[in-house]
This record gives C-alpha cells, sequence and structure tokens, in this order.
C-alpha cells in the first residue's frame, strides 16, 4: 500500500514487538462515504457500549422521531441511547447481540417510517461561552462514546481536569481491513479539527497531537490542509510507521511520547488524554448541529462483499441489512471489527451498536478461524510480538488451568487482545480465546467475591444487630429485676418497722397495764389495812 513522505513533525519512538499483516485497506478506502437505505427495523441494543444497561424511557407502541431519546444513562457508567431513526417502537425485548459471548440481551427494537424525521435539536454553538460541566453534560446526553472500538462514555474520559496537558487525537487505525477513520478524515478533516478544539475547552493549554499512520497518505494531506485552512498551526501531526497495532491506546501514547502507561494506571496519570477521530467529529456534530450520536460510518468488506466500501450507518441496522446493500454472497464467516480484535458474529440478525466499525464478510477461507488448533510447541514467536512486553504462552498455560491468580501474577490485564501473539502461533492456538476468558472470569469472581462480602458485612450486621436487641433487653429485664427487688426490701423494711413499733407499743401497754395493775393492787392492800387498823380501834 502507497505510504506518505510527510514527515512526523514530533519525533517518533517505538514499542516493543508488533507485527506487520497484509492490510487489505484498499478494497474499501476508493470510494467516498455512502448513505444506506433504511432498514425495516432497528434493533437497538441497550448494553451496546462500555459499562451498564442504559434505561429504556419508551414503551412498546411509542412513536419516536430520529435523535429523541429512547434510553438514559444509569448516571453512573453508561450512555443515552437516541432513536437512529423516525418510527414506531414495536418490542423492549431480548434479542441475540453483537457480543463474543453469543447471549440475548435487552434490545429496544423500531420500526421505521420511511420518513427519517428528526426531533427538535439543540445546537450550542457557542462553546467559549459554556461551564466545563454544562460541556459534560451536553457530551453525556448526546450519547458519545469512544468509537476507537472500547466504547467507553466520552463524558467519564474528559471528567478528570487536573494535570492534563495533552489531547491525543488517534487516527492510527493500525488493523487490516478497517478504513473508516481514513475516509472519515479525508471528507471531514476540519469537522474533526472543530471537535478537537471543543475538547480543548475543557482544559487549560492543552496540546494537541494526530497521530496517524503513514500508510494514510490521502488522510493526511487532508489533515495539513484543515489545519492550514482553520489556522491551527499549533496542533502536530504524528506520522508513524506502519505496524500493528501502533493504534493501541498505550502503544501510540509511547510512539509519540516515548513513555509508558505505568501497570495499572491510566494515561492520564501521564497528563495524557486520547480520543478517536471519530469520537472528535461526533462531538463536533452534537454541539454544532445538535445532533446526538445515531450512526457512525462502518466499513463493510471483505471476500464475499461485492460492493466493498464505507456506509454512514444508523445504529441498530441489522447485519443482514448491510449484507444485502453490500451484495455479500455466502460469506463463510461474519467478523465484526477486524481480522485481530474482532469476533465472530452469532447470526446476521444482529444490530450494529457504537462501537461497530468494520463488518467483514469473509469467504470460507479467508481468516482462520477454522483452524484446528495444536498442542503448543514453545517457539517463544508470541513473546517476541507482544506489544505489553508479556509472556503469553505462561498467560495461555494458566488460563487454560484455571489458575487465574497466577495468570494475574503474570500480569494478564495488561494484555491489551491484539491478536499478535494468535497470528504468529503455528500451532494456531486462539490464545486471546484463552486471555478473554480468564479476564471475564477473574471479574466474575471479583463480583462475586463482592457480593458474598456485602452479604456477609450484612449478616454480622444483622447478627450484631441481634444480639445486641438481646442484650438490651437482658439489661433491661435485669434493670427491672432488680427494681422489684429494691422494692420488696423497700417493702420489707417498712414491715419490719411497723412491727417494731407495735411492738414496742404492746409493750409499752403492757407494761402500763402491769403499772396499773400493781396500782390498783396496792390501793386495795392499804384499804385493807386501814380497815384492819379501825376494827381494832373499835375494838
Amino acid at each position: 500500500m502507497e505510504r506518505s513522505n510527510y514527515k512526523s513533525e514530533i519525533p517518533i519512538f517505538e514499542f516493543p514487538g508488533g507485527i506487520h499483516p497484509k492490510e487489505h485497506k484498499v478494497e474499501s478506502n476508493q470510494t467516498p462515504i455512502r448513505d444506506i437505505p433504511l432498514p425495516k427495523q432497528l434493533v437497538i441494543n441497550l448494553k451496546g457500549q462500555a459499562g451498564n444497561r442504559s434505561l429504556p424511557v419508551v414503551n412498546v407502541g411509542d412513536v419516536v422521531l430520529k435523535g429523541q431519546v429512547i434510553a438514559e444513562s444509569d448516571g453512573v457508567f453508561s450512555s443515552f441511547q437516541h432513536a437512529p431513526s423516525s418510527g414506531t417502537v414495536i418490542a423492549i425485548e431480548k434479542r441475540p447481540i453483537a457480543h463474543p459471548s453469543g447471549l440475548d440481551d435487552v434490545c429496544v427494537v423500531i420500526e421505521t417510517d420511511g420518513k427519517d424525521q428528526w426531533c427538535d435539536l439543540n445546537p450550542k454553538s457557542n462553546v467559549e461561552d459554556l461551564e466545563r460541566a454544562e460541556i459534560l453534560a451536553h457530551i453525556c446526553e448526546s450519547g458519545i462514546v469512544g468509537l476507537g472500538g472500547a466504547s467507553f462514555p466520552t463524558h467519564i474520559k474528559l471528567k478528570r481536569e487536573s494535570g492534563i496537558h495533552t489531547l491525543i487525537i488517534n487516527a492510527a487505525e493500525c488493523e487490516p481491513y478497517i478504513t473508516c477513520d481514513d475516509r472519515l478524515l479525508q471528507e471531514h478533516a476540519q469537522s474533526v479539527f472543530k471537535g478537537a478544539q471543543i475538547i480543548s475547552q475543557l482544559y487549560q493549554d492543552l496540546k494537541i497531537i494526530i497521530g496517524i499512520e503513514d500508510n494514510k497518505p490521502d488522510a493526511i494531506d487532508a489533515l495539513v490542509s484543515a489545519r492550514k485552512e482553520l489556522a491551527m498551526d499549533d496542533v502536530k501531526i504524528a506520522v508513524i510507521p506502519t505496524k500493528y497495532p501502533s493504534g493501541g491506546e498505550k502503544q501510540l501514547i509511547q510512539l509519540i511520547t516515548g513513555k509508558e502507561v505505568p501497570h495499572g494506571g491510566l494515561p492520564a496519570d501521564l497528563g495524557l488524554v486520547m480520543h478517536n477521530v471519530a469520537t472528535c467529529f461526533a462531538i463536533f456534530q452534537a454541539f454544532e448541529y445538535g445532533k446526538p450520536l445515531v450512526s457512525r460510518v462502518v466499513t463493510l468488506t471483505g471476500e464475499a462483499c461485492q460492493k466493498a466500501g464505507n456506509y454512514q450507518v444508523p445504529f441498530g441496522t441489522p447485519v443482514e441489512h448491510l449484507m444485502k446493500i453490500s451484495e455479500a454472497t455466502n460469506p463463510g464467516v461474519l467478523v465484526m471489527g477486524g481480522p485481530m480484535m474482532g469476533f465472530e458474529l452469532p447470526n446476521s440478525k444482529v444490530g450494529i451498536v457504537k462501537s461497530t466499525n468494520c463488518i467483514i464478510m469473509a469467504a470460507p477461507k479467508e481468516l482462520k478461524h477454522d483452524h484446528l488448533a495444536l498442542p503448543c510447541i514453545r517457539c517463544g514467536a508470541c513473546m517476541d510480538v507482544c506489544p505489553a512486553s508479556l509472556l503469553p504462552q505462561q498467560l495461555y498455560w494458566h488460563a487454560k488451568s484455571d489458575e487465574f491468580e497466577k495468570a494475574e501474577e503474570y500480569d494478564l490485564f495488561d494484555c491489551i487482545e491484539c491478536g499478535a501473539c494468535a497470528y504468529v502461533c503455528p500451532s494456531d492456538i486462539p490464545l486471546v480465546q484463552y486471555y478473554r476468558y480468564a479476564k471475564s472470569t477473574i471479574r466474575n469472581q471479583k463480583v462475586e467475591k463482592t457480593k458474598a462480602d456485602k452479604a456477609r458485612l450484612r449478616h454480622e450486621a444483622r447478627q450484631e444487630r441481634l444480639e445486641r436487641v438481646k442484650r438490651e433487653k437482658a439489661e433491661k429485664h435485669r434493670k427491672a429485676a432488680e427494681a422489684r427487688r429494691k422494692a420488696a426490701e423497700a417493702a420489707g423494711d417498712d414491715d419490719t418497722k411497723k412491727s417494731a413499733v407495735a411492738a414496742a407499743l404492746a409493750r409499752v401497754k403492757a407494761k402500763k397495764a402491769e403499772q396499773d395493775e400493781d396500782s390498783a393492787t396496792g390501793s386495795s392492800n392499804e384499804t385493807e389495812n386501814q380497815e384492819t387498823d379501825n376494827k381494832g380501834n373499835d375494838a
């Protein structure tokens, strides 16, 4: 493929490993971006971005307009979803989705009316007058996510402000077959620049660098012309050698800055923020015209695709509709994404999502999807090409044996799943599938552990509460018994005192009675003696 002679405007460094697969780009980048006829139905997956499922705000039977909100962000980690065209909501149910698991998930199904009528839009072209929170809120409410493949909600990625000094626009598009960013730059480079300007309003003195591979000469020329027309001479164009996976976030940062994102860290830790060219374009559309993210440019290619090219595709468009308009003939496999990091679709009825940058309609023997895996021969080729300097064979053995703790010790989560190791494996071992399995299992285990820890804490709190109530009741009963005892003792003391007083009174009465009796006896004796004396005198 033709290489650009344009020299990079900043020094370019290197990253370890990497490969040079056949590019297969000329098949789709030779024609302008085309619109597609509207499909009869749009199947919008509410989990069609990184993070949590969006929350539906429409009901079956509702008539919706293009751009109308059909699902809101959960307020934590998800994005808004908008109607890609006007029509009627005919179902909110589980359908097969575009995901490596092949599982079903909740989808909003819209039957299009053919009018493609927009709702009232809310442009905000006066970005310089907006507060930071207002800019982020508009990006969020426009449903914009990273369109390079990760589909991470953009407003979350832009939330951190302190320490950010450089914006890197990722235009590398290193994976074979995919050319949607290439064509977008050729036709809308100015809009991409303006989107980057809007992002720059969120930071102080932000430097902007565009990283692009040298196999996109027309896109590079478009960038140079757009920069001149917009008088944005401070934006630097970094032309990097074509090598996969130079478009990986960490690899492109290493190429442009010479710095490595720390283990377990983020580009923001180096003062960097990175966005894809399509994301910048979507931000410009949202502010200049008020258009939420309802469609994207998708590369349709592969040997079974008769009309390969790049198409503006509404989200939720079934892949079978794309096969029809591109005149695909008996594809052996359907791959969403590129041949390295993409995945095979469960069927052709799934709708495209925000992260869909390419659909490969491969001929039966075009890709290595059906090769029989042989035992590992320990050649070490996978280690040589790993761009993250990992030990893929060790990760494979531990993942295969469900030794997940050991896999984590070998930095499993630093793997970017680029597929370079599987590409060079002479045994055709699907290494990335093992890594994905191990990662998902570990994540699920951590989720279950978190749930178990919360349940344990709730149980312990309940037990403590019951014990506390029990202790409080026992203490209450003890105090009541003590009060009764004291009352009884007090009552007993009163009875004793009364008895003593009564006894004393009885003794007093008895003594007095005795004294009265003695007095009475004495008086009688005296009378008798007197009478005797009187009788004696008479004698």
